[in-house]
């Protein structure tokens, strides 16, 4: 590029100043005094032999001119090209550099939002074995309630079966007691039965013998039948 630089800044005034000079070179072209190998569309000049330089046609300059124009205007062309082309190497770095960069920073995300994901994972499946850990401590405790109970239960059972033997043997023997009773009060009875027998024995016997002294002729209301008689009251 800067050789291209170079040629295009000395370009015209070489085209110019080394038109008239033997030797003369363009663009890597030759031109001599004798006019072989001349880049341009102008007829050959033709020299004679004199001293003195050569004469050069108005044609020959203006075409010289113009091709050296021409020749600093594709320089030119060419070096709006470049730049051309640069600038779109550098937009094309920069696209390229801002793509990259948010490539980047979606992969940061992308990683950080795998990181929360994975955090949350994490947590989550800390939460399950601690759910796990209290549902495991929740049946311990249900097991242990139950054990107790289970011991409370026989416990009371015993007791209500001991009660009961207790409330059994206190009914029989309530039941001997009131067989006793029964067969006291009929022991009873019978003795009465056999007082009110023997009274009325008693009762039997006084009265024949008052009737029988009254058939001997002895006056109830003698002197004697006051202190003599007992007068029995009836038992009860």
């Amino acid at each position: 590029m800067f050789l291209v630089v170079g040629v295009a800044l000395a370009a015209p005034h070489a085209a110019k100043r080394s038109v008239f000079e033997a030797g003369f070179g363009f663009n890597s072209f030759e031109h001599s005094a004798s006019g072989g190998g001349s880049p341009f569309s102008s007829p050959p000049i033709s020299f004679k032999s004199f001293h003195g330089p050569p004469p050069v046609s108005p044609g020959e300059i203006a075409s010289a001119i113009q091709a050296a124009k021409e020749a600093s205007a594709n320089v030119m062309a060419a070096q709006r090209r470049v730049q051309e082309a640069k600038q779109e190497v550098l937009q094309e770095q920069h696209a390229a550099s801002q793509k990259q960069a948010d490539a980047a920073l979606a992969l940061q995300k992308t990683e950080a939002a795998a990181a929360v994901q994975q955090q949350e994972s994490k947590a989550a499946a800390q939460s399950v074995v601690r759910a796990q850990q209290r549902l495991a401590q929740a049946k311990s405790e249900v097991s242990e309630a139950q054990r107790v109970a289970a011991h409370k239960e026989a416990h009371a059972a015993a007791l209500i079966q001991k009660s009961a033997s207790a409330a059994a043997h206190e009914i029989q023997r309530n039941d001997d007691a009131a067989r006793k009773i029964s067969a006291i009060q009929s022991q009873g009875s019978a003795a009465i039965r056999q007082a009110a027998a023997s009274k009325q024995g008693s009762l039997t016997a006084a009265s024949a013998a008052v009737a029988a002294a009254q058939d001997h002729g002895d006056s109830a209301a003698g002197p004697w039948f006051g202190s003599k008689v007992i007068h029995l009251q009836p038992w009860g």
